[in-house]
């Protein structure tokens, strides 16, 4: 017997439904697996980040400052900063500038850092509130001098007559932010007594030398040690002594990031480079 063509949609358009409830499942479980490996992964405790992102940043960052004209109102400048060894900011600034201006009616202020590879909300940054204060002593403004000039080599107007040194002098709150759902307050003594990440210092160059000749092989890794399928394009972000910082796309546009540990932590160049080698290899097939 010969089944009818709608007896024969009704079947297909069921099975359909069917083999999509199906698919629908299996994303989801997929999903409550990744987000559980993702609450466990190694990650830099939060101290570390925050000093990381202040002392890697390229220089630059909003200072909000009590606003002298507008008593009351906060106001804001980019301005350049060096990190200082005990990771608070280092300035010099004119004396004709509103902020300056500020500073002197009111040491009270905040500095927002944001990494150097930031590009938009999920990315990390760290406010550092606190006082800030002209230096005075001559052995202070040299030492600040010195750091400065390591940061920023071309600044000789720093030397300018109406230039002063500054430098936040007390700490009193540090807000940092990793991304979506790492967000925290760190404790000024956490965050000062703490040192900033050693392999993020040469973080750059292994992910731009991954994302230009290895991205397959970073997506090999996320498929296999994160166990998310669909990756179209894996793009490293970040490398630290624990891991990596990747922005992954998957079938149908889906873009987020997502962190990939390191099997055990990494002490120099030469063992970052080991490890990923290793997940490479192990990861190789991965579909």
């Amino acid at each position: 017997r010969i089944a009818s063509p709608r007896a024969s949609r009704s079947a297909m358009a069921a099975a359909a439904a069917e083999s999509g409830g199906a698919a629908a499942d299996a994303e989801r479980e997929a999903m409550q697996r990744f987000m559980a490996h993702q609450k466990t992964a190694a990650k830099l405790p939060y101290p570390v980040q925050a000093r990381s992102v202040f002392a890697y940043a390229p220089g630059y960052a909003v200072l909000s400052t009590l606003c002298k004209a507008d008593e009351g109102y906060p106001a804001g400048a980019v301005v350049g900063f060096a990190p200082g060894a005990d990771g608070l900011p280092i300035f010099f600034l004119s004396s004709i500038s509103g902020h300056t201006q500020d500073l002197l009616a009111s040491s009270k202020a905040s500095l927002t850092v944001t990494a150097g590879n930031f590009d938009g909300a999920d990315s990390a940054r760290v406010n550092l509130l606190g006082d800030v204060r002209k230096l005075t002593e001559p052995a202070d403004v040299a030492a600040a001098r010195e750091v400065y000039l390591a940061k920023h080599k071309d600044a000789y107007w720093i030397d300018f007559g109406d230039f002063a040194a500054f430098r936040m002098t007390e700490l009193r709150k540090v807000r940092f932010v990793g991304g979506f759902a790492g967000a925290a307050d760190v404790a000024p003594a956490d965050y000062l007594a703490t040192a900033p990440d050693a392999v993020l210092a040469y973080s750059a160059g292994v992910a731009s030398h991954m994302n230009d000749d290895h991205r397959d092989s970073t997506a090999a890794m996320v498929r296999h040690y994160v166990g998310l399928s669909g990756i179209e394009d894996a793009h490293i972000m970040s490398v630290d002594s624990l891991g990596m910082q990747v922005r992954v796309k998957r079938a149908g546009g889906e873009s987020f990031k997502l962190r990939l540990p390191f099997p055990r932590p990494a002490e120099s160049r030469k063992d970052v480079k080991d490890l990923i080698v290793e997940m490479t290899r192990a990861s190789a097939g991965a579909s």
